[in-house]
């Protein structure tokens, strides 16, 4: 069986992978103001970056379980705070960035509305945009 295809079964809501032109990210705030890049998004969760050297022994500092508050920028200026808890913590290779995998824990808010309605806004945008 297919490993990709089983774990994506599994999920209750597909992955969305961020064009790079969004220029999405998170911050954690009580990590430090650092950007991390954001990987992927669904109705349920968020998959964001966290380079090693961001934050020192970044292993020890992020675990599964952990629940804290991301800030979702759209842009420079713009942030929604979400909250969430981690349910994956891997590392590809030793160089390779973390890779978190997060669900939102918070779901009856504001915040978590607009969220909602930018991903309807990236789905339409997939059907009737012409991406080169």
């Amino acid at each position: 069986m297919n490993t990709k295809t089983s774990s994506q079964d599994r999920r209750r809501s597909p992955r969305r992978p961020i064009l790079e032109t969004f220029s999405l990210f998170v911050v954690v705030p009580e990590k430090g103001p650092h950007r991390l890049t954001v990987r992927d998004l669904s109705e349920h969760g968020i998959g964001f970056e966290v380079d090693p050297e961001t934050w020192e022994s970044a292993e020890a500092s992020i675990k599964t379980g952990d629940e804290f508050e991301v800030q979702f920028y759209l842009n420079s200026s713009l942030a929604l705070p979400l909250d969430v808890r981690v349910a994956r913590v891997v590392r590809q290779n030793p160089d390779a960035p973390f890779l978190i995998g997060a669900e939102f824990t918070a779901v009856r808010s504001p915040a978590h509305d607009a969220y909602l309605a930018f991903v309807a806004l990236l789905d339409s945008l997939k059907t009737a945009a012409i991406i080169p």
